[in-house]
């Protein structure tokens, strides 16, 4: 039996015809059980470790965003194994505050604005997690986009900053000394309605994989997005 959908799906996000279709080694979908989340805790743990060991270290266990009503949490899962091997949440100012504001207070700007930010963001270690947090990263772009979301939030490291300016973020703030950081962390943000016209402009590479592109294995499910984050 067919589940019944409570929205419509959302349009396509970009306005570039797709050119080809591409299967992944992994799917990327919300996460639905406790096992998802245990599982997206132990990979973020991980990764955090290799670069802040002090954050790593106190990323053992769920945080309380983790199990939110208006937060979501994307996993990678793949296919061979069904193991989690990418993971970010992602955490609206529907309700409250972003957790970035917690630490630093956003421009004027920003006022009366929807916003998102991503964090914790982890992926597994080498060359197959880059292609995972770039998956990752157009899934949320997507779900911004399908939500009226008018601005998406990072905070990264100096590393981590290069690649999200490869996104066309802009850089908000930073370098920032935070207390749970033994390294200097930067805030970033892009304008959703300008993400694919900034690609064309600037980023041949990752406009032709995230306009032209289409990833089946980007599987989520809308229902539970627009009843979370709402529907524009």
């Amino acid at each position: 039996m067919k589940s019944i959908r409570l929205f419509a799906p959302p349009q396509r996000p970009y306005s570039a015809a797709v050119e080809r279709i591409e299967r992944l080694p992994f799917r990327v979908r919300l996460a639905v059980s406790p096992s998802d989340i245990d599982q997206a805790v132990q990979l973020r743990a991980t990764a955090y470790s290799r670069h802040i060991p002090t954050l790593g270290k106190a990323l053992r266990e769920p945080e309380p965003e983790d199990s939110r009503s208006d937060v979501l949490v994307l996993v990678a899962e793949r296919k061979l194994d069904r193991q989690v091997v990418g993971t970010m949440r992602l955490q609206p100012n529907i309700n409250g505050p972003l957790k970035l504001e917690s630490d630093t207070r956003l421009p004027e700007l920003y006022n009366g604005m929807r916003l998102l930010e991503s964090t914790r963001l982890g992926v597994e270690g080498g060359e197959s997690g880059k292609m995972v947090m770039v998956v990752l990263a157009k899934a949320a772009f997507e779900i911004c986009h399908a939500c009226g979301i008018d601005y998406a939030f990072a905070v990264g490291r100096r590393s981590m900053v290069e690649i999200f300016r490869t996104m066309c973020y802009d850089i908000v703030e930073g370098p920032l000394r935070l207390p749970y950081a033994s390294v200097p962390l930067w805030v970033l943000s892009v304008p959703i309605p300008e993400v694919e016209s900034r690609l064309a402009a600037k980023e041949l590479r990752h406009f032709e994989f995230m306009a032209r592109t289409a990833h089946p294995d980007i599987d989520i499910d809308y229902d539970r997005v627009f009843e979370t984050f709402g529907s524009p």
